[in-house]
């Protein structure tokens, strides 16, 4: 009798019957939950990402005005609480242009107190760098370009709270460290929150 408890009995076919019913509901169950689920779901247009607009300035490149999409600030000297790097950038895509293109700008000055500040050809009282990012162009898709002449004017925020900086470069293409390209206007002005 011991070996016959050890060895497991057989399921009667009435058993069986009732196991096959109740795989098939739990079957049955899943298919219809997930019918449900796939048919509740609408069908809607591709999703477009907003542009953001931080509303702190304009610049005008090469003739098209655009909004910046934003405009920071670092001190670029810690030890400098007037010194100044300035990062802005827009949003330059033009008409039928599907890739990115974008505007960056790189300001640095070393103290901002003086407010006005000049480049030309004995004159560097700043820094300034601009790369066009046009994933349009499949040639060249980052250019670089400097400014040969030009002023930045800054209101400076001594306390902190809102600065304003404008700028106007004739810029032309640096490539391979030659200036290259005929030159253009490159203008415009943006805010920065100082916080001291």
């Amino acid at each position: 009798m011991k070996i016959l408890n050890k060895i497991s009995y057989f399921r009667t076919p009435f058993e069986i019957s009732a196991m096959t019913i109740k795989s098939t509901i739990k079957v049955l169950a899943l298919s219809l939950l997930t019918a449900a689920t796939f048919s509740s779901c609408e069908k809607t247009p591709d999703y477009v990402q907003p542009v953001y607009l931080c509303g702190c300035g304009d610049m005008t490149w090469k003739g098209t005005n655009a909004q910046l999409n934003d405009a920071n600030y670092i001190l670029s000297d810690e030890t400098e609480d007037l010194s100044r790097r300035y990062y802005v950038t827009a949003n330059m895509i033009a008409e039928g242009e599907e890739e990115p293109h974008s505007v960056n700008l790189w300001i640095e000055i070393p103290n901002v107190e003086e407010g006005v500040f000049h480049v030309d050809d004995d004159t560097f009282e700043f820094t300034a760098l601009a790369h066009e990012v046009n994933q349009n162009d499949p040639i060249l898709p980052v250019r670089e370009f400097l400014p040969i002449e030009g002023v930045i004017t800054v209101s400076p925020a001594f306390l902190g709270g809102t600065e304003t900086v404008g700028f106007n470069f004739i810029m032309r293409e640096s490539y391979d460290g030659d200036l290259v390209g005929v030159q253009f206007g490159f203008s415009g002005s943006f805010t920065v929150n100082v916080e001291l």
